[in-house]
C-alpha cells in the first residue's frame, strides 16, 4: 500500500512523503491512512475493493460529490474530499482513493456522547434535511426480505428475535409517510470529529437523498447510546432538539415508527456473508464480518429490551409550533386528511363588504388555475390544467351551477370552491365533496374562508347531498380548524389510515381530532 500512495501523491502533486505513511482508524469498511508532506498533513482513504465492484457503485459515489459540494456551499460544518484536475475520487493500481485535509481534534467518544453533542450533530442533520426536503409521491417501500435460516443454524436461539426485528422494520417503512431530502444517514457518532467543542462531519460518501424522518430516527437512536447498548435518554431528547430547531416538517409520530431501528438488520446480513467469506475472502474481513454479526445480534437484543423505554421519550417530543408555518406550507410533512359530515344545519357567514359571489361560466378554467397556483394548491399552470382535466375536463356543463367564486370590487375573482362529488364512484346523495376551495395568497387574512366554504355548502345541499367528504391535508393545516369549527369531523377509514396526520393537524391547531 505505501508504493501505491506514494504513487497517488506524486500523482496528486502533493509533495514528496515526509514520514511514514500510518494506519488510523477508518471505520468497518475501508482503510484510512495519515500521510504528511512538505506541503501538509492528509488523510487517505482507500475504498474498499468489494464495495467496488458493486453495480451503479461508481454512480452512488458521484452522487454523494454532487451532494457534498451543496453542504460546502450551504456551510456546513464538513471535511470535504479534495479535488485534483476536478476529480475527488482517484485511482492508483487498480485501487479506489479519497484525499482529505487533515483534520485535527478528535473522533466523539462513544462511551461519554454530552447533551451538547447530541444536540448539535441533531442540528446539523436538520441543517441538511432542511436545504432540499420535499414531499414525494407514494412508492412502494423497499422492505426486508433477508431470510437468516440461510445464515444460521436451524435451532438458533436468535432466529425468532430477527424475524420479529424484520416484521416490525417493515411495518415502520410502510407507514412512512413519503419525503424525500438531502441527507447523511452514516453521520452517527464515529463520523463526526470534535475540535475545541465544535462539530467537523467526516466520511461523506453515503451522501444521498433519503426520507428525513427515517434518517433522523436512526441517527438519533444512534447518539443516544443504543450503538453500544448505553442508551441515554437526556441524549435523544438532545438529539432532537438539535434536529426540531434546524428542521421541523411537524411530523410527531416517531414513536410508531420505532421499527426503523431494525435497520441494522441489513449490517448484520452484509457482516454474516462477510462471517461465511461471501463479501470478501480475507482472513481480516472474515473475522471482522464475525465480529460484527455478533456485535449486530447483541445490538438487536438491546433494542427490543428498551423498545418502551425510546417510544416514551419519542412521546414526549415538544410540538410543532403553528407559528413557524404558513396556512398553506409544503415544508410540513404531507399527508392526505378526509372530514365529513351532514348538511342540516350550516351556519351562515356573510362575506366582507366589497366582495360578492359569482358562479362558474364558461372561460372561467383560467381564473381557476390562477387562483389554485396563487393558494399552492397546484405546482405549475402544466399541473393546473391536469387537475382541471381530471376533475372538470369531461363535466364542464355541470359547472354553472357547481363552481362558484368570489370577485373584488374590482371583478377580479380571488377565490374559488366546488360543489362536487367523488369523481371516480359518481354523483350520489351521500357521495358529495367540497372540492378545491382556494384564496389566492393576497386575498388571504380577509375574512373569506367561511363565507365562501359554507355557501357552498348551501348549494351542495340544494342539490341534494344529505352527507359530504372534504378532502384535505396536513400542509393546509389551518382548513382543518375552519372544518371543525363548521361541525364537520374526521372521516373513520382517514382516521385509521392516517393517524399521523392526525396528530400534526391536532398540534398545530390545538384541536384534539378523534373518530
Amino acid at each position: 500500500m505505501t508504493n501505491i500512495i506514494y504513487n497517488l501523491f506524486k500523482q496528486c502533486h502533493l509533495g514528496e512523503l515526509s514520514s511514514d505513511i500510518i494506519p488510523v482508524s477508518g471505520g468497518l469498511m475501508h482503510k484510512m491512512y495519515k500521510v504528511q508532506t512538505a506541503r501538509g498533513s492528509y488523510a487517505v482513504k482507500c475504498l474498499n475493493p468489494q464495495i467496488m465492484k458493486r453495480p451503479d457503485v461508481f454512480e452512488n459515489y458521484a452522487r454523494a460529490e454532487a451532494l457534498e459540494k451543496i453542504l460546502e456551499e450551504n456551510g456546513l460544518p464538513i471535511v470535504p474530499a479534495l479535488a485534483f484536475d476536478g476529480k475527488k475520487m482517484l485511482e492508483s493500481d487498480g485501487r479506489y482513493f479519497y484525499i482529505f485535509a487533515w483534520q485535527e481534534g478528535h473522533i466523539t467518544d462513544p462511551e461519554n456522547i454530552s447533551k451538547e453533542q447530541c444536540f448539535k450533530a441533531g442540528e446539523i442533520l436538520g441543517r441538511i434535511h432542511a436545504l432540499k426536503s420535499q414531499n414525494v409521491d407514494a412508492a412502494e417501500p423497499e422492505v426486508s426480505n433477508i431470510n437468516f435460516s440461510d445464515y444460521l443454524s436451524p435451532g438458533d436461539e436468535n432466529l425468532e428475535l430477527l424475524e420479529y426485528a424484520q416484521i416490525k422494520l417493515n411495518q415502520a417503512r410502510k407507514m412512512l409517510p413519503p419525503m424525500k431530502a438531502i441527507s447523511n444517514d452514516d453521520m452517527d457518532p464515529k463520523n463526526i470529529m470534535w475540535q475545541n467543542g465544535e462539530p467537523h462531519v467526516i466520511d461523506l460518501e453515503c451522501l444521498d437523498y433519503s426520507n428525513p424522518i427515517e434518517s433522523c430516527l436512526n441517527l438519533a437512536l444512534q447518539w443516544s447510546g443504543t450503538v453500544n447498548q448505553k442508551f441515554n435518554k437526556e441524549n435523544l431528547t438532545a438529539f432532537f432538539n438539535g434536529y426540531l430547531s434546524a428542521y421541523d416538517n411537524g411530523f410527531r409520530s416517531y414513536d410508531e415508527l420505532f421499527g426503523i431501528a431494525y435497520t441494522w438488520l441489513e449490517w448484520l446480513e452484509y457482516n454474516l456473508k462477510r462471517a461465511q467469506g461471501l463479501e470478501g475472502m480475507t482472513e481480516e474481513e472474515i473475522q471482522l464480518g464475525r465480529t460484527e454479526a455478533i456485535n449486530t445480534i447483541n445490538r438487536i437484543k438491546y433494542l427490543r429490551s428498551i423498545e418502551d423505554e425510546v417510544r416514551s421519550v419519542l412521546e414526549a417530543l415538544p410540538p410543532p409550533e403553528a407559528k413557524n408555518y404558513k396556512t398553506h406550507d409544503d415544508s410540513l410533512c404531507y399527508i392526505d386528511l378526509t372530514f365529513e359530515g351532514g348538511l342540516d344545519v350550516i351556519p351562515h357567514y356573510e362575506l366582507p363588504e366589497g366582495f360578492s359571489f359569482v358562479n362558474y361560466k364558461p372561460g372561467d378554467k383560467a381564473n381557476w388555475i390562477d387562483i389554485e397556483l396563487s393558494a399552492g394548491e397546484v405546482l405549475s399552470l402544466e399541473h393546473g390544467q391536469e387537475c382541471w382535466n381530471r376533475y372538470y375536463g369531461s363535466k364542464e356543463v355541470e359547472l354553472p351551477d357547481r363552481m362558484f367564486f368570489i370577485e373584488d370590487k374590482s371583478g377580479n375573482k380571488i377565490a374559488t370552491a366546488t360543489a362536487f362529488y367523488d369523481i371516480h364512484t359518481g354523483d350520489s346523495p351521500d357521495n358529495g365533496q367540497l372540492h378545491w376551495v382556494a384564496i389566492k395568497k393576497e386575498a388571504q387574512g380577509k375574512g373569506l374562508s367561511k363565507p365562501l366554504i359554507t355557501h357552498t355548502l348551501e348549494k351542495m345541499k340544494a342539490l341534494g347531498y344529505g352527507k359530504i367528504k372534504i378532502h384535505t391535508q396536513t400542509n393546509t393545516w389551518l382548513a382543518c380548524k375552519i372544518y371543525n369549527e363548521l361541525g364537520f369531523q374526521p372521516a373513520e377509514e382517514s382516521f385509521n389510515k392516517q393517524r399521523f396526520g392526525w396528530k400534526m393537524a391536532g398540534l398545530l391547531t390545538g384541536i384534539d381530532f378523534r373518530f
